[in-house]
């Protein structure tokens, strides 16, 4: 676990990410300040996770420490090694790590149903939603 920084090394690998799984968007060409523009935040503790195998980055998970729970802002990883499961290793990394800090949530961020890029996080369960001001379980199809 980091502190909020810039590193070459985490730049590399999202800038890797980005033009590998988001080819054609407007983040497959990113620099290094928008990169950390995105990832950085002035009102809360932001933490950057590293996960190594045989000492190589293959993964970074950004996220905030919020008074309740850990907010997931983003992970990026080896798009070479996706049969890994990165992206799931690293929200169930979090959820351990919420409850290590005994905190009671793990914010995913919001999700649109049908959208095939934001469907991994229906299967992180019980789901709830801020709903018109209040949040409400969910239980998506």
């Amino acid at each position: 676990i980091l502190p909020q920084a810039y590193r070459s090394e985490h730049f590399a690998l999202y800038r890797h990410y980005q033009r590998m799984r988001h080819t054609g968007g407007e983040m497959d060409n990113p620099t290094p300040q928008s990169y950390f523009g995105f990832l950085s935040c002035a009102w809360a503790e932001t933490l950057f996770v590293e996960f190594r195998l045989d000492g190589a980055l293959v993964g970074v998970a950004v996220c905030d420490r919020l008074q309740e729970g850990l907010s997931a802002v983003y992970t990026f990883f080896d798009p070479v090694q996706t049969q890994r499961g990165l992206g799931t290793h690293a929200i169930l990394w979090q959820i351990e790590e919420a409850r290590r800090r005994g905190l009671s949530y793990v914010y995913l961020g919001y999700w649109i149903a049908g959208n095939r890029k934001m469907s991994y996080k229906t299967r992180f369960r019980p789901i709830e939603g801020l709903v018109n001001g209040k949040w409400r379980m969910l239980s998506p199809g």
